[in-house]
């Protein structure tokens, strides 16, 4: 009896079948507004600490004459 072996998916001519699962009417705007949380959530703490923020740091080219 022979086992059955599914073939490997050779990327991008079976890309497609990601859309059978994660369907774009569905799931597009909430991945959308996740990205946009997380961007926001990343410079919001790259301008609050002074050690990323170049405008706010020790010695920036502003402060220097």
């Amino acid at each position: 009896m022979s086992e059955y072996r599914p073939t490997k998916p050779s990327n991008p001519r079976d890309d497609w079948k990601l859309w059978l699962v994660v369907n774009p009417g569905t799931w597009l705007m909430p991945i959308l507004m996740t990205v946009l949380v997380v961007a926001l959530a990343v410079h919001a703490f790259v301008y609050s600490n002074d050690d990323y923020n170049p405008l706010r740091a020790e010695g920036s080219f502003s402060q220097t004459k």
